[in-house]
Parts: C-alpha cells; structure tokens; sequence
C-alpha cells in the first residue's frame, strides 16, 4: 500500500475484525501497521499481470471463497521491515461468513524497529516504529524532469487501452496532482499490476530519481500486458465474428438448398443422433476425442461418397458400446447359492469359487474381473453352468462358441480398410449386453485352430489376462476398451491341447463327471421334469420306476455326463406321447415304465460291462484304470509268452507259457531267444506309453529275478502285451504298475486278486509315481463293481478329497514302491512271498464302509490305517 490512495482490505479473521471494532466503540486510535510478508503465505500463488497483487499484512489462513488479503502472522519476523501506517476509515462484517471489509487510508512510510508484544488470540502484536521521510525532489533536475513526462506519457497511453486502468484512475486523480513526482509515484505504483517484490522495492527506495526509474519499469510492464490483450481480445473477437458468419451462411445454404430440392437434413440429423448419443454418458477422453474428429469428418464428406457410410457405420459402434456402464451385482450370498442349487446338481467347486467372487466384490467394489476354465468330459454341464452363473451374480450373459476358430479377426476385429469390416466378438458382446462386466463364456476353447490367417490362441493371451485388458484395442475400433470387470468362464474337454501360457492365465476348475447316485438324481431333479414339461405329458401320463432309471443309467447311458440320459428319456416321452394321442380319450391311461418294458421303449442295452473277466481274471492280466476325455474307463492289460525250447534249465510247455501268434517271429537256433527274449506291443499305443511298457519289462525281468533266481521266463520269452480295444488310441504312462504286474504274474503264473484294479507310474528303480485324474478314474472303478484301488501315495490328497459316497464300497491302498504293489496284488493269490522289507514308505489304507443310498445322508465314515489289512502280509514287510 502506498501513501495517500485508499485501499479495501478484506479480513477473513473473525478475531480481528471483533478486535478493531471494540477499539472503534472505545475511541482509541484507529490506526495499524501495514507490512508485506516476506514470503506467499501457504495456498497462495505470485500475483501476476491480470490477477492483482495481495496487500501489505497478507495471512496465512483464508475464508473460502474470499480473497486473501490482510491479517495477523505467527511472528513480526516473517514481515517486510519497511510497510506504511493504515488510518481506519470503514468497518463492514460480511454477512453469511466469518470476517469483513475494511477501508483504509495508507498515511506514510514506516520501519518496524522492534516488537512491544506478542500477538494474542484476541488481539494483534504491538510494534513500535520509525517514521520515514519521503525523499526529497531536486528541483531542475533534468532527469528527474525526464522520468516524470516519461512516466506521465505511459501512463496515459495505458488509460486508452485499459478499461481497469481508467477506472482507477479517474476515481484517484482527484486527490492527486501529477506534477508532484512523489504523489506519481505513489499513484502508479498503487495502481499497478507488478510483482510484489517490485512493489516493495519502490516502497523502501528513497532515492527519488532510482524510485521514478522502477515505477516507469513498472508501467512499460504494464503498457505491454495490456497490449498482449487487446491483441488476444481482438483476434477473439475475429474469430468469433468469422464462426458467427460461417453459421449464418451455412443457415442459409441449408435454406436455398431446401427451395431447390437438395435437402441436406439427412446428414445434419444423423450427426445430432451421434451427438445426443453420448451427450449424458461418462465416455473416456480418448474416445471422446475420437468421436468428435469421426463427427468433424463426417461434416465435411459428402453422403453419397463411400467414405461417408464407412465413418458412420464406424460412429454407430464407437456410440452404441456401454462406455463406463456396469449391471450391478448381486451381494446376497444366500440368493445366489440357492439359485446355482436351483439349475445344477453338484459341481461344488463351481459353486464355492462363485461365491467366493461375490464374498470379494462385497469387500471390494473395483473387484476385477476373473477368468475360470472348467475342464471337463462333455454333458456334466460346463455350458449350462456360465447362464446360472451370471443369474446368480444378476449380470448380463453372452456366449459364443471358438470351436474350429481359425481367424484372429473373431477375436480382434477387422481393419477398417476392408470391405465389411466389422468388430470382433468381444465388442460385439458388450454391444449386445449394454453392459461392460458381463459374464462372457467362451465355450470348447480346447478346440481353437490355427491357419495363415493367425493364431486365435495368441489373441487371447490379451484378452483373458486380467493385468492387460483394462486397454484392450479392436483393430477395428482402435480406441482402448477396458474389459478388466468382465468375467470370462471357458469350457474344454481336454487341457493338452490349450497352450502353456493361456492356461497359466485362467483358473482351472476340473468337473470329473457324474457316478449312478448322482446320475440319479440329476435325472428325478431336473431331465424328468423338463422331458415331461417338453413333450407335453404329465406326471398322470408317465411314471418312471427307480430300478428302471437305475438300468437305464448303468445299461444305456453309462457316459460321464447325462446328455445321452436326456436324449433316453426324451425317448421315452416320445414314445409315451405317441401312444397317448392314438388311444382315444377313454381309453387313455397311465403309462408305467419298468424293468420289465424298458427295452420296448429304449431297445437292447447298449453297453455291457466293460469287465472282460466276470470273476479273477487268468495269469498275465490286470486291470488298469485310465483318463479319457469322455471320462475314466477301466483298462486291461494282456501279457502273453512262449519260450519253445529248454533254455537255462528251464522248459515252459503250454501250461505254463501261453503260446503267442505272432508270423513276424523267426526261430534262429535250437535254443531260440535264450537270454534274448522279446516283447511285441500291441492296441494302437502311443509313443509314452511304449516306453512305459519298455520300462515295466526291464524292472518286471529283475524283480523276478530278485524273487526267484531260477525264473528267467521274461528274460527268454517272446512276450505279447496288448491292450484291449485296438481301435482306441492310448497314451499316457499311468499304466506303469499295470503292464509290470501282468508281467509279473505272467512269469509267476499267478494271477492278481479280484475286483482290484491299478494306477501309477512306474520306474525303473520299482518307485510309483503320482498320476491324474484320480476322480474320473475312481468313478470308472465304481462302475464296474472294484472293491480294492492301488493308487500312487502321492494321490492321497486327491483321493481324500472326494466326496464319501464316490468313495463308498472302497478299499484304496496308497504304495510309494512295486514292493507294496506284489504284495497287495497277490495277496490273495499265495503267490511267492517278498524276502525282503518293502523299499518304499509304508503302505497307506483308507477304508470308506457303504452308504445308505441318498446321497444327502451319507455320513463321513472313513478309516486310515499305515498298514492295511492284509492276511498274506508279513509284519516286517513295511519300512517304519
């Protein structure tokens, strides 16, 4: 502030405008000390040309809403030293917020020389000051003269360019006389616009002719601000002017176009279509961005041009996709497992990890978006599952199918250069859905195939990759799509043929298939309703007995899945109405099916038992369990030999050796294959299972040899192996403790006991290794009636984690060495008794007794024993 022009300063302190108005009602002097803070209080920024500059006493603290100007500081030593003495003239307190208005008169120049007292909550520091005297103006002094014209001329140059300027001025010149340089330069410095460092420095010189120097710096900076906006101001103006014109002839262009019959409306309609569009939605910058360049385009392109309905086609999916646009989901835990026990029988792990999802997204609002892959053989309802998913989490449902894929252009879209190019599948669905977190399945992605035209696998590296698909790119839309909230649910029936890294992205989820109880139910839940709600017959036309549902599952439809039992009892409704709409009404009655008509309905079996032995199977054959992708199954291995001669002291005739077929074996000597016996393998295996086969003979020749050193029956013997079935492919090297026992039992002549049945890799030094599929493997068991399993001990986990009634009836032994595997297998048999302890861990028998028939009251019973129940096993037989 600067002596002799008035200033309104506003308060935003309460307690110090309460402060000088008790020393108005008082009487006392009204008069303060105005001094600029050294430094910008907090929150503040340097005034600049245009914004004003703060006054002398600025503060720290400020109302919101109201300029800061004025008010105490924490310490007199955050002060300039020179400010000017303030006359109170008006007192004004705002009337909604805290603080006011004061009107002051600047008097003259002081320096604070030092504090009388500290500042108190109620009241401001008490200073005590030196007057300074203004300077002295040489008279005649010529450059004093100069500056003084100068400045008087820049200034009224300035008046003819700034509106503020004038308006100052002529309120102030009243009180000023312009001849007096002192008084010119208290005028043009209180009225100018500079920095305040400038300011204060024109306030402490006292040096009359450096103090008009720094004020016509001042006004110059001021005169050439000024400039610099009328010249924005202008150019504003022109610009607005030249739109103003361009509308106004536009206007009528459309009207003179209207009278001779070229209407241009269609195109004008279309763009405000796009424009309403996205008018009220939230859409990204980019985006945005992207749709106002297309509309300026399209302003621009004539309507019978090509390029026109290309950009328009390509606006009508840039504003028709759901840009920030979510269904909101469901948190009631209770609603959506009821619902998902409304459409599906079973399938726990689906359900639970479900639940799971919806528990996180009540926790966390921006939960992402997950990517599932339920891994199963087909009909257990890997489809049907992603609509009752999405029903339970209330969101939108899209699927479609990449079986037989082969153009990554399904996935990412086409260019938009081609003809009838169009978005990929993904935009395709968020269009559709109108929702951006639908619940997107992608069905029999197992089945994905690859062609010049790319690799649709590799497109979906992006896509299912929670960490990258927040700014998925359509080659066709080209604009970042986020699909971090979608949830993508895939379905395969195999996982061999799903590249590494795509797996690596999903959360497998493995759906084993359905045993009889579960078959059962399914069907009296939910195929038997629906059948009979489809064909339009009702429970007073059909009734299905149990044991003839029990015969159709384990005779008809023995697959892992119910879709061939649905097709069954489609059938049989079929058949029931055909036979209702014939008869007449009175004659119509009540159709029963049972044991005793189910073949008329459904014609003979079309599965028998998969059991090639009823009761115990001969020496050199073993049952095996095996994965398919249709499920488990059982698998027997066949071992055959012959050794023609005596060889090594040692004659097999055909009691003990069972003569082999084979014309591509050629006899080389009288005592043929001594030493050198062979195996030939048959049934269409593949190449690990050849080598498996390979290993089990090495091992085979030496525990035999280790058994009984008189028996070199594997050693000279041409050996047939064969696995029944030739025209199924198989692979795998499950069957290493398979093949090794009917070997075994070959050599011995001793077959294995009954209703027992094996998995487990094999070594070559006897160790049993861990193998998958344990579920589907246990089911295929309960199938044909196997009462005892020898399972690798790595498998107890996955065994134990099955449910009661899947393993009830069964005696599954866990071995981690073929020691374990001979005794348990011709435990029975009285075969030769090991003389050894077994090599491995200790054998590890868990024992489930048989549940009622419901599968909702089976009660877990189960025992584990670290030795099983063997009559033939000797007690040091175990390593401890």
């Amino acid at each position: 502030a600067f002596p002799g022009l008035y200033q309104i300063v506003q308060v935003s302190e309460q307690e110090v405008l309460d402060f000088l108005f008790s020393l108005r009602k008082t009487g006392q002097v009204e008069k303060l000390g105005g001094f600029m803070t050294k430094a910008l209080p907090r929150h503040s920024s340097e005034p600049t040309l245009g914004t004003g500059n703060s006054t002398s006493g600025a503060t720290s603290s400020q109302v919101q809403g109201l300029r800061r100007d004025a008010g105490p500081v924490a310490d007199a030593t955050e002060l300039e030293e020179v400010g000017t003495e303030l006359q109170v003239i008006n007192l004004t307190q705002y009337p909604n917020v805290s603080g006011g208005e004061v009107v002051v008169m600047p008097l003259r120049r002081v320096r604070r020389s030092h504090v009388v007292s500290s500042a108190s909550p109620t009241a401001l520091a008490a200073v005590s000051v030196d007057f300074l005297s203004e300077p002295e103006v040489p008279k005649e002094n010529e450059r004093i003269k100069a500056l003084k014209m100068e400045t008087v001329a820049t200034m009224k140059e300035l008046l003819t360019t700034s509106v503020l300027y004038k308006e100052q001025f002529e309120q102030a010149i009243r009180f000023y006389d312009l001849d007096d340089p002192l008084k010119l330069v208290n005028l043009v410095a209180g009225m100018s616009l500079g920095q305040r460092q400038e300011l204060q420095a024109v306030l402490v010189e006292d040096n009359m002719e450096k103090r008009l120097q720094k004020v016509l710096t001042l006004v110059k900076k001021d005169l050439e601000f000024t400039r610099m906006q009328s010249r924005v101001k202008t150019q504003v103006e022109d610009h607005v002017s030249k739109e103003q014109r361009r509308v106004m002839l536009k206007e009528h262009m459309k009207q003179i176009a209207k009278e001779l019959g070229y209407d241009k409306d269609d195109k004008e309609s279309v763009i405000k279509r796009f424009r309403d569009a996205v008018k009220d939605r939230v859409v990204p910058t980019e985006v945005n961005q992207t749709i106002e360049y297309e509309l300026g385009k399209l302003q621009n392109v004539d309507p019978s041009s090509s390029e026109f309905n290309v950009c328009r086609t390509y606006l009508e999916w840039l504003t028709a996709l759901p840009w920030c646009q979510f269904t909101e989901e469901n948190k009631d835990i209770q609603r959506a497992e009821l619902i998902l026990n409304e459409d599906h029988f079973g399938l726990e792990d689906v359900k639970e990890r479900v639940l799971e999802h919806i528990a996180v997204s009540f926790l966390n609002a921006n939960v992402q978006g997950k990517i599932m892959c339920l891994v199963g053989p087909p009909g257990v309802g890997k489809t049907s599952i992603g609509k009752s998913i999405a029903r339970a989490l209330s969101r939108k449902f899209y699927r479609f199918s990449v079986g037989g894929m082969t153009d990554v252009a399904e996935i990412r879209g086409h260019r938009r250069t081609y003809v009838g190019a169009m978005p990929g599948k993904l935009i395709q669905c968020l269009k559709e859905t109108q929702s951006s977190n639908p619940v997107v399945l992608i069905d029999e992605i197992d089945k994905l195939g690859r062609d010049h035209r790319g690799d649709p696998t590799s497109a979906f590296l992006e896509v299912l990759d929670p960490e990258q698909n927040s700014t998925f790119r359509d080659h066709y839309l080209d604009v970042p799509v986020d699909l971090s909230r979608v949830l993508f649910v895939c379905t395969a029936n195999v996982m061999d043929t799903i590249p590494g890294p795509l797996i690596d992205r999903m959360e497998v989820i493995r759906i084993a298939g359905y045993v009889l109880e579960e078959k059962v139910a399914i069907a009296n839940q939910y195929l038997i309703p629906q059948t009979k709600e489809q064909s339009g017959i009702g429970s007073d036309c059909l009734e299905l007995r149990d044991d003839a549902l029990h015969k159709m599952i384990t005779d008809y439809a023995r697959e892992a899945g119910v879709r061939n039992l649905r097709k069954l009892l489609e059938k049989v409704s079929r058949k029931v109405a055909l036979n209702h709409v014939r008869r007449p009404e009175e004659q119509q009655q009540k159709v029963g099916i049972s044991l005793d008509n189910l073949t008329k309905y459904l014609g003979q079996p079309m599965h028998a038992s998969d059991r090639l032995y009823p009761t115990t199977a001969p020496p050199g054959v073993v049952m095996g369990l095996a994965w398919t992708a249709m499920g488990g199954a059982t698998l027997y291995v066949e071992a055959r030999g012959q050794v023609r001669k005596k060889c090594r002291g040692m004659l097999l005739d055909g009691k003990d050796a069972m003569d082999v077929v084979n014309s591509t074996m050629k006899t080389t000597s009288d005592c043929e294959g001594a030493g050198f016996g062979s195996m030939h393998v048959t049934g269409q295996l593949g190449n690990v299972m050849n080598e498996s086969s390979s290993v089990s003979l090495t091992y085979a020749r030496h525990f035999v040899q280790e058994l009984d050193s008189a028996n070199f029956f594997l050693d000279d013997a041409r050996i047939h192996l064969n696995v029944p079935e030739g025209a199924v492919p198989k692979d795998g090297s499950s069957a290493g403790i398979t093949m090794a026992s009917a070997l075994v039992s070959l050599a011995l002549h001793k077959p294995v006991g009954p209703n027992l049945a094996m998995t487990g890799e094999l070594t070559l030094t006897g160790k049993v290794l861990r193998v998958g599929g344990i579920k589907e493997k246990v089911i295929a068991a309960r199938r044909e009636g196997v009462t005892i399993l020898i399972l690798p001990r790595q498998n107890e986990a996955d065994y134990a984690e099955l449910k009661d009634y899947l393993r009830a009836g069964i005696t599954a032994h866990f071995v981690d060495h073929y020691d374990d595997v001979y005794r348990l297998a011709f435990a029975q048999t009285q075969a030769l008794p090991l003389p050894w302890p077994s090599r491995g861990l200790p054998i590890l028998t868990m024992t489930t007794p048989v549940l009622p028939c419901s599968t909702e009251t089976m009660p877990p019973s189960m025992g584990i024993n670290t030795v099983g129940p063997l009559p033939a096993v000797t007690p040091h037989a175990h390593k401890c």
